[in-house]
């Protein structure tokens, strides 16, 4: 093997919204500690005024991690 992992697109999508949340939550726990307790969420930055797409990208992003922490049970998946 090459050592190069093939995943299913919904693992790529997965890994992809786990790394953008893990950064906002960085960043955020960031602006705790050096802004005074300022809010630099990211993501309600972007998204503020629609409230229930800010609310939806949680949403996947918690899904995402349940499916990473989990492991993709497809063809493509488990073929590694």
């Amino acid at each position: 093997m090459n050592g190069s992992k093939k995943w299913c697109t919904p693992s790529m999508v997965a890994h992809w919204l786990l790394i953008i949340g893990g950064l906002n939550w960085g960043i955020e726990g960031l602006g705790y500690f050096l802004g005074k307790g300022w809010d630099w969420n990211i993501l309600h930055m972007i998204l503020a005024s629609i409230s229930w797409l800010e609310g939806l990208v949680y949403l996947l992003v918690g899904i995402s991690a349940l499916m990473v922490a989990w492991g993709c049970k497809c063809k493509t998946c488990k073929a590694e």
